[in-house]
């Protein structure tokens, strides 16, 4: 694998990902109406103003857009260096939340640090710095990755991250990011051997963990049983799925959502998805599963056209996170999957998922508008 940085491979096109572009935006703008339509009875019972929830929301999707355009803005490789650096920050942060007493739990878990007046997810931070840590590693030191040693090095690295969130707990998100991490190393060209040990490794420990949690059985059991006799569906999954029945084809229109009434738990989080669809109807579940799609294909296409390594590498694991996120809320929320507690990537209202989310994004738009010449596309090809 050879790293080709140098900037005489590097080409700046005049506009980056119109396509890519565009479907964020679209997600941006669905996420504040349909913030603002299922927050609004909650804010109102618990604050007193419906618009509270809502407002704290647009703060953060200001905060993510500024976030968007500077990465947008700045050449990728800039960025090669700074992922070890911030992922040893993001580390000592998740290393704080799992001692116990410093953090006040929330709902049992420590999973945010209050910070100036609002709450940061270190886990979702530490999602993206581990990408740019591999992507940097795997680049620079490619015959290293090779070696049993060096893969063996950085899965440790990726296991921290992903042991340090499980025990906050958040064990759906902490297996998420060591699946993300494991695809990079999988598309860095890591040997099948390895990849294999690491398969073998994993399936005991995940089990362990899964089955040693009352919750977490329950709620694999609650989703299985739920399978075979629909009747014993859960109550949140069985009030999602009235919501997206009740949309129908054209939903009931954005604001008279009966869901968000208290009947469905987390309506403007976890099952956005849901009150989206009640009141947007097929039609609106439609377009927000092609712009995930659209997103997924763009994201591909900027890796393939990526003029280097890194940029190849960092794409493709953005791509694969927002992506992953996506499929597995989706899957919750019409009771594919056992209910997890992930965001929809940008359509979920929250902090540090929605601000991180649209970082990644400005790099994948940044990475975007480099090219790679015809006298350096082959030798990058043949490398990577």
């Amino acid at each position: 694998m050879q790293s080709k940085n140098h900037k005489e491979h590097l080409t700046v096109t005049q506009f980056p990902d119109k396509y890519l572009l565009f479907s964020i935006f679209l997600l941006v703008a669905g996420s504040v109406i349909v913030v603002f339509s299922a927050s609004s009875t909650r804010a109102l019972g618990l604050t007193g103003n419906s618009a509270f929830y809502f407002h704290r929301h647009l703060f953060r999707v200001v905060l993510g857009i500024f976030g968007l355009i500077f990465l947008m803005s700045i050449p990728y490789n800039k960025l090669r260096f700074w992922g070890l650096p911030l992922l040893i920050v993001s580390l000592g942060f998740l290393a704080v939340l799992a001692v116990p007493g410093i953090v006040e739990p929330v709902k049992g878990s420590r999973r945010f640090i209050p910070l100036l007046g609002q709450s940061m997810q270190p886990s979702e931070f530490a999602k993206l710095f581990l990408i740019m840590f591999l992507a940097d590693s795997i680049a620079r030191r490619g015959e290293d990755f090779r070696s049993l040693p060096g893969y063996f090095r950085r899965l440790a690295v990726i296991g921290l991250v992903g042991v340090l969130t499980v025990v906050q707990p958040n064990f759906s998100m902490g297996m998420l990011i060591c699946l993300i991490g494991v695809y990079v190393m999988y598309i860095g060209n890591a040997k099948p051997g390895h990849l294999l040990i690491t398969g073998v490794l994993a399936v005991p420990f995940v089990a362990f963990v899964a089955l040693t949690r009352p919750y977490q059985i329950e709620r694999i059991r609650s989703w299985w049983q739920g399978i075979w006799h629909p009747e014993l569906i859960t109550h949140q999954v069985k009030q999602s799925l009235i919501a997206l029945g009740d949309g129908g084809l054209l939903g009931v229109g954005v604001g008279h959502s009966q869901q968000k009434e208290y009947f469905l738990p987390e309506p403007f989080t976890d099952f956005v998805f849901s009150i989206l669809g009640e009141e947007m109807g097929l039609w609106g579940t439609t377009l927000t599963v092609i712009i995930f799609l659209v997103i997924a294909y763009r994201g591909a296409v900027i890796a393939r056209k990526a003029p280097d390594v890194f940029g190849f590498l960092l794409a493709g694991g953005i791509s694969f996170a927002i992506t992953i996120y996506a499929v597995c809320n989706l899957c919750v929320v019409t009771g594919l999957l056992p209910v997890t507690g992930l965001p929809l990537p940008i359509l979920t209202y929250g902090g540090s998922s929605l601000i991180v989310t649209m970082c990644m994004a400005g790099i994948l738009l940044s990475i975007s508008r480099y090219g790679v010449r015809k006298d350096a596309a082959g030798s990058f090809r043949d490398g990577r």
